[in-house]
């Protein structure tokens, strides 16, 4: 029985390559053609081989690892309602784990009370060289967290586009995120098939990204229930619009408030389009209250509460937005989190993901 570990030498005997290609598999795989890269990574894990890594940290002079950002479920203070909910925040952070375990890079999550607080944190993660790269949440456009990164060439990438930027595929800020317009006008198509006409929508009020009026942080899950009911109707007006929407904080309580809000505008509300599945339980408490059971429900996210309660919502693919951020920061067949080039790489440094519509 075999004790001590596999070496890279005996790595490279039974793949009849060189040392050198055997290394280059490991610390630059783009200097590799594929097939002979497929090989070599064939017999690494036929040989069960571990590499070393306290000795590639200390060549590289790099930490292996990466930070992101981790909060109470209950957003305060300058943290944007609903656009990091806690279920998502957990989901993301073990996927990212998942994902991040098996390119041997390690995730560091750290919190922070204010934004000067995390401001004061990046530059100590950045000076301690404690990690190699960020991955930022809650982004907005003269992020202050995106100018200190950027003017110290420090790999990183938004989870979710910075919201209120005119130009959302700036070069300058990678991002990935998940198409929240399609999924919220699939939600609608879902009930307009089905027979339904009179549908509503729930959305988040916004009181705390500045230069964005409330109700629209993130708009595009709004756009996407607007859209879907304009292509449908083509007659429908602003007002129509205006009548059909009510928005809230991320609670329950404002979920209730905002279906009554509704059905005293229109009393034949038939379906409603929700911005997350805590406004649609909100919603759907509501209307079993008020004898409108008939109504239908939508939410967004996934989370077990839709599954417990049973209504349709949107799975945002987290395992693939986690797969996604690292493919960004490192390559496809990387193992080191680099800066992104743009010259060659800009297509891939903006990576937008539909989500699944689940129905119940």
């Amino acid at each position: 029985m075999k004790t001590k570990p596999t070496s890279i030498v005996e790595v490279a005997q039974k793949a009849g390559v060189s040392i050198q290609t055997v290394s280059n598999v490991l610390n630059f795989p783009d200097r590799v053609r594929p097939k002979t890269r497929e090989h070599v990574l064939l017999v690494l894990k036929s040989m069960d081989y571990t590499p070393n890594l306290s000795a590639r940290r200390l060549r590289s002079k790099k930490s292996s690892s990466i930070a992101v950002r981790i909060d109470s479920n209950t957003a305060s203070g300058d943290q944007p309602q609903g656009l990091y909910s806690g279920f998502i925040q957990d989901e993301f952070v073990y996927k990212l784990v998942e994902v991040a375990d098996y390119r041997e890079i390690k995730v560091i999550n750290y919190t922070a009370k204010s934004e000067d607080a995390e401001l004061t944190k990046l530059k100590h993660f950045i000076k301690s060289r404690d990690v190699d790269g960020l991955i930022l949440t809650s982004t907005r456009e003269n992020d202050p967290r995106l100018t200190l990164l950027n003017s110290m060439n420090v790999p990183f990438l938004s989870f979710g586009r910075p919201w209120g930027a005119p130009d959302l595929y700036s070069t300058s800020n990678p991002w990935v995120d998940v198409d929240g317009q399609w999924g919220t006008a699939a939600a609608t198509t879902m009930f307009l098939e089905q027979g339904f006409r009179n549908i509503g929508y729930i959305g988040w009020e916004s009181k705390t990204v500045e230069g964005l009026t409330p109700g629209s942080v993130p708009n595009d899950r709004y756009l996407g229930w607007e859209t879907a009911l304009g292509k449908f109707d083509k007659s429908m007006k602003a007002s129509s619009f205006k009548k059909l929407s009510a928005f809230g904080e991320e609670s329950i309580e404002c979920g209730r408030e905002a279906v009554r809000n509704i059905l005293k505008r229109s009393a034949n509300l038939e379906a409603v389009v929700c911005v997350s599945d805590t406004m649609a339980l909100g919603a759907m408490l509501e209307l079993q209250v008020l004898r409108h059971e008939s109504v239908r429900v939508s939410g967004f996210d996934n989370s077990p509460m839709s599954r417990e309660f049973g209504f349709s919502s949107l799975d945002q693919n987290l395992g693939q937005v986690a797969a996604s951020a690292l493919d960004i920061l490192m390559g496809e067949n990387g193992n080191e989190i680099r800066n992104i080039d743009f010259s060659i790489e800009s297509t891939r440094a903006h990576v937008l993901l539909k989500p699944t519509l689940i129905v119940r």
